[in-house]
Order: structure tokens, then C-alpha cells, then sequence
């Protein structure tokens, strides 16, 4: 049974806010305390064995995006785009406050000439800047719904492959909201990320 929509919030991209002033840091005190050993990391819980009469069971389709390589993959290549598009962004920012900047300064010894003309350059990059960023927008959009489809096309036969080799009749998408309670044993997220990992393609 195919799977409808499995990764349709999958790739989740992060960018920093354009022009966010970094916070000022509190002075370091004169006499620093003792240093405060780290918490020891979490151990993860063991797997349980999974029922070998189960016919159900369930996926994170979220933590697989997460977890995979190809997932990985996939939300550093959104990020780094976005990054990127923010950068160019950011500098045509730059370029405005500048003529802006220019503007006021000064407006009193400029002619009526140079002033119009600076005021036409400012205009002139309030219309890049929004085209830029509409652009970036759907630039980086495109590549996420090619990226998640391409990565649905090889979710869902690692799935099918899960499912045989168990011999499940339903599976469920734990992040769908229809799952309210399951036994963790039943939970093939890891099978899945494996069969996943162990089946991409080789580097070229």
C-alpha cells in the first residue's frame, strides 16, 4: 500500500533571523568558582525485542529524516541554500543602509540633482531586496519538494522491505496524530533508518 504524504514535514529548515543584533554578554566575575563537572550524557534506552507474532506496528518518520544519512544530507543542503540566499541578502541590506545613510547626512550640501538621484538608488534596492527575498524563498522551496520526493522514493520501499521481512499488515506514522498510545516494541523507527542506511547507493 503505497504511503501518502509520509514526508510532507520532513525537511525542516533553520535560518537565522535577517539582521539580529547578537546579545551582549554579562562580564566574567573577578574570581571564577570551581568549574562544575558536566552531566554524564543520557544512556538510550535498549531496544525491546520486537513481538514475533506482531502484525502492526509503527514508524517516527520524523526521527528517520533525522537519524538517516540521506536525511542528514538532505537538511544541510536546505540549510546551507538558505544560508546562502540570506548572505546575499544581507549584503544588498548593507548597500541600502549605506545610501540611506548617505541620504541624511548629507542632504543639506547636496544638489537637488545628486539627492534625487540617490533617492532613485534606494528605491532601486528596496525592489531588489524584496525580489531577492521572493526569490530565495521559492528557490529554496523547490529544492525541499524535490529533495523530499526524492527521499519518499527510497522511504517507501525500505518500508515495504521492513514489513516483509516482519511480516506486518499496518504500519502506523507515529507523528500523523492518530497514534495515541502503542507498545514501545512495536516501534520500528531504527529498522527502518538501518534498512535506509544500508541500502543508499554508493558515493560517487
Amino acid at each position: 500500500m503505497r504511503l501518502l504524504s509520509v514526508v510532507a514535514t520532513i525537511m525542516v529548515m533553520l535560518a537565522p533571523a535577517v539582521g539580529a543584533e547578537p546579545q551582549p554578554q554579562p562580564a566574567a566575575p573577578a574570581t571564577q568558582p570551581p568549574a562544575t563537572p558536566a552531566p554524564a550524557a543520557p544512556v538510550p534506552a535498549a531496544r525491546l525485542p520486537f513481538p514475533p507474532d506482531a502484525k502492526t506496528a509503527y514508524v517516527d518518520l520524523q526521527r528517520v529524516a533525522n537519524e538517516s544519512t540521506e536525511g542528514q544530507v538532505a537538511n544541510q543542503q536546505v540549510q546551507t541554500l538558505s544560508e546562502q540566499k540570506i548572505a546575499e541578502i544581507e549584503a544588498r541590506q548593507q548597500e541600502l543602509a549605506a545610501s540611506q545613510q548617505k541620504l541624511e547626512q548629507n542632504a543639506n550640501v547636496m544638489s537637488a540633482e545628486a539627492q534625487l538621484q540617490l533617492q532613485r538608488e534606494i528605491e532601486r534596492l528596496n525592489v531588489d531586496i524584496q525580489r531577492m527575498t521572493q526569490d530565495a524563498e521559492a528557490e529554496v522551496g523547490q529544492l525541499q519538494q524535490q529533495l523530499q520526493l526524492a527521499f519518499q522514493q527510497r522511504l517507501i520501499p525500505a518500508i515495504d522491505r521492513v514489513a516483509a521481512a516482519k511480516g506486518l499488515q499496518f504500519i502506523f506514522d507515529a507523528g500523523a496524530g492518530g497514534l495515541i498510545w502503542a507498545n514501545p516494541a512495536l516501534d520500528i523507527t531504527t529498522d527502518v533508518v538501518d534498512e535506509l542506511n544500508n541500502s543508499a547507493p554508493p558515493a560517487q
